[in-house]
């Protein structure tokens, strides 16, 4: 490329422009993406342990509620007292349905239900669970035929004077509750909560297909594990960032409370930043192409006196009487005392020469002079001869006669 002195100025000092841009992006970048993923870490945290607390706390209050239940049983004994502890409000307000299995065999239930024939408590899992543990045990989420998503609270009844299992009473708790609780986390619109078991199951979401399906399903090929700590999937080809809480405190479960957020939403800003800082860039080189578009002529300007005077030399029409104005000390300035020398030498080298042309030629003019003289006195001698030759001839001749 045959570019001109300011033309690569022009480009060195746009791509320094572009290059100082850059860094600085990159190294922005670098910041505020650490930035911010600090900020989400520590929100994320925030509302998981917010809202797990929550889920305890409400969950932990129905335990209590169901374990006096069943030390009033254990105290009181399952006669005819019974019907009459389970049907107190704050176990009808608190439970869809509160129950006792009895180790006999018999059921009590409030709401009274009419169950299958042959119903036997001690056959069902939330009994077998309670027995076993000998304490209150939380069975795992299911679809119940009223109420929808519910979970089994169960806790063994034993007798306040013997210790004997007297049975286990439970009571179902329907979901609706801690799907308000999960549904009111906010995150500004970039992502929700949802509610899962250790083993990935999703027990309360937002998304109502999620709802009792694995995560291994939801997210597949993410290896997405249920633990504290930040994780990116990739969820429909949208990027997301998934944490875990856990909900301590409950009997015979693992519950965690995970936050999903959608990752171009939470960092939004650093796009943002981008985008600004291209637009900065642009308008910069294109500041800086204007300006220097306006200066470089300026400042170049002794270099092109110099070189028109240069290129008058080279051409034959130049005047070596003229010298370039010294205006600053500068590169150029410099540049132009030495030109200035330089048309000084040469001029003075081509005033020796004249001079010792003109003697040259007067030298010469007085060697043609002499030789002119010379030829003239030559011819001169000569006439002389012929005649001194002519007058021996004329002597001779007289001689004879």
């Amino acid at each position: 490329m045959n570019l001109k002195f300011r033309h690569k100025i022009l480009l060195s000092a746009c791509g320094v422009v572009v290059l100082a841009f850059a860094l600085f992006t990159l190294y922005n970048d670098y910041l505020q993406r650490n930035t911010i993923r600090q900020n989400i870490e520590a929100s994320v945290e925030q509302s998981g342990a917010l809202t797990a607390s929550s889920v305890q706390n409400w969950m932990s209050g129905r335990i209590l509620v169901l374990e006096n239940l069943a030390q009033d049983i254990g105290q009181q004994g399952a006669g005819d007292t019974l019907a009459g502890l389970i049907e107190q409000p704050s176990y009808t307000r608190n439970f869809l349905f509160t129950y006792l299995g009895q180790a006999n065999g018999v059921f009590t239930q409030r709401p009274d239900t009419q169950m299958p024939a042959g119903y036997d408590p001690r056959q069902r899992p939330w009994y077998g669970a309670a027995a076993s543990a000998g304490q209150t045990v939380l069975t795992a989420p299911y679809q119940g035929a009223v109420g929808g998503l519910m979970v089994t609270i169960a806790t063994p009844v034993k007798s306040s004077d013997n210790g004997q299992l007297i049975g286990v009473v439970g009571g179902d708790v329907t979901l609706d509750t801690l799907v308000e609780i999960i549904n009111s986390v906010d995150f500004g619109g970039i992502g929700h909560a949802f509610l899962a078991d250790s083993n990935g199951q999703v027990i309360v979401s937002p998304n109502k297909d999620q709802v009792m399906k694995n995560l291994k399903d939801i997210y597949p090929g993410s290896n997405l594990r249920v633990a504290a700590g930040m994780q990116d999937v990739t969820l429909d080809g949208q990027d997301r960032i998934i944490s875990f809480a856990p909900v301590a405190g409950l009997p015979s479960a693992q519950w965690y409370i995970g936050l999903s957020i959608d990752k171009d939403k939470a960092y939004a800003a650093l796009s943002q930043f981008r985008t600004s800082a291209i637009i900065a860039m642009l308008i910069a080189v294109a500041a800086i192409a204007g300006l220097l578009g306006l200066l470089i002529p300026v400042l170049m300007s002794p270099l092109t006196t110099m070189g028109r005077a240069m290129r008058d030399i080279a051409e034959g029409e130049g005047d070596l009487t003229r010298r370039l104005a010294v205006q600053n000390k500068d590169e150029f300035g410099e540049l132009a005392t030495s030109f200035n020398r330089f048309v000084e030498r040469i001029h003075a080298s081509i005033s020796e020469v004249s001079s010792a042309t003109r003697l040259v030629h007067d030298l010469s003019e007085k060697v043609v002079s002499a030789s002119n003289a010379s030829i003239s006195g030559s011819e001169e001698q000569s006439m002389r001869t012929n005649s001194v030759a002519a007058a021996i001839n004329e002597l001779g001749a007289a001689t004879q006669e």
